[in-house]
């Protein structure tokens, strides 16, 4: 097991939104960030804005804070075989809209209450790095860090929820496949 600051890459920002694609990837599946929160911290702007379906934030630091906050928590649910990951389904770079988008899903077995609830997530994050005033960027002149996490969940973030105190597969990961 390796320290946590040894998955934090505080580097140069990058210089291209292609090596942003990949440092974004590289969080899914080396970091395991959605789990750990480990993320490269220099990609992403000072006052980037975070969202996702139970929270909004700005800031990289308030980033680093709430997620200092619940690793333990989250280490503890977990358990000792700590049986988790971040599974990375695909990720694309559109960059006319200027964004990366990934899609994911987030697996977990929180071994440490009885009941054995899984978390199984299936989500989209758009990692918004464009702008009017970005087009230079691409070209190496400034930096290319996102603006604004923009997250989403493909079930409602209460069934989400659910899934912490039901036993593992009852909450369907994914409103796709179910007819609706």
């Amino acid at each position: 097991n390796s320290n946590n600051d040894d998955n934090i890459n505080i580097c140069h920002p990058p210089a291209t939104s292609e090596e942003l694609l990949l440092r974004i990837a590289n969080d899914y599946t080396q970091n395991n960030y959605l789990w750990t929160g480990n993320i490269d911290v220099s990609s992403f702007r000072p006052n980037c804005r975070f969202v996702d379906p139970t929270l909004s934030f700005v800031g990289v630091d308030t980033f680093a804070s709430n997620v200092g906050s619940l690793v333990p928590l989250v280490e503890w649910l977990l358990g000792p075989r700590r049986s988790c990951q971040s599974e990375l389904l695909s990720i694309a770079n559109e960059k006319e809209k200027g964004y990366v988008e990934t899609r994911w899903n987030m697996i977990g077995e929180l071994d440490a209450l009885p009941w054995k609830p899984r978390i199984d997530v299936i989500g989209r994050t758009k990692f918004w790095y464009g702008g009017k005033n970005d087009v230079e960027n691409e070209i190496g002149s400034r930096p290319v860090q996102v603006h604004f996490y923009d997250e989403l969940w493909e079930i409602p973030a209460g069934w989400a929820l659910l899934q912490l105190v039901t036993p593992a597969g009852t909450i369907a990961n994914s409103n796709c496949g179910r007819g609706e």
